[in-house]
């Protein structure tokens, strides 16, 4: 091979490495700006229980707040309480966590409550997806109070809430009122929450007097 023919394929070859690390740059320049444009909009939905006694009454409230940058277009929702079937009703919720102990004495709450499948919640904004009130009454607060401790204490198992979302880009997350998932965990879609959510908390049993109640 001539010394033409050297330099030749040393200019063909320095071609190709230049070729290949612009492809290389131009693939990495992408993925950065995606990146950043994924973070200017990334919504992050936290849900709060709230529980209060005001003048001697009982008020449970169930919040969803966006505290991140972006809107956040929920696309579902499933309720996870222990020994039951799945629901999407709040109202349910509320019954397993502080009503089925206090209705026989003190009747049933004032409920107020807003959609929130389908919804957009805007960076800040908050839906308060349920409340319960009850007016005061003697010994309303003691019971209350001990119905709440009761979940925080572990002596019951809380009911989970779980809310999938997704940001104008499409990139999806599932947030949690679990304790142990605080952040939002990434997703493909909202489409199979119920399989999402077995990897998150395990279905316990349905119990036998749960599913006569329901029949």
């Amino acid at each position: 091979m001539g010394k033409g023919n050297k330099a030749e394929m040393l200019i063909a070859i320095c071609a190709v490495i230049s070729s290949i690390a612009a492809v290389f740059i131009a693939w990495d320049q992408a993925r950065v700006m995606r990146s950043q444009e994924k973070a200017d909009v990334w919504p992050i939905l936290q849900l709060q229980h709230n529980t209060s006694t005001p003048a001697g009454g009982a008020l449970y409230e169930f919040d969803v707040q966006n505290a991140g940058v972006g809107p956040a277009l929920i696309e579902d929702y499933l309720i996870r309480i222990p020994g039951r079937e799945d629901t999407r009703s709040f109202d349910e919720m509320v019954r397993y966590f502080i009503t089925d102990s206090l209705e026989e004495t003190y009747g049933l709450p004032a409920y107020s409550n807003q959609a929130l499948r389908g919804r957009v919640i805007r960076q800040g904004d908050s839906v308060r997806t349920i409340g319960a009130e009850w007016p005061g009454a003697e010994g309303l607060e003691r019971d209350f109070l001990s119905a709440v401790q009761s979940f925080l204490d572990g002596t019951r198992q809380p009911a989970e809430v779980f809310v999938c979302y997704c940001s104008i880009l499409d990139d999806c997350w599932v947030s949690t009122s679990a304790g142990h998932a605080l952040r939002p965990i990434e997703v493909n879609s909202c489409e199979a929450l119920p399989d999402i959510v077995d990897q998150i908390v395990p279905h316990t049993p349905i119990s036998p007097s749960t599913e006569e109640s329901q029949s």
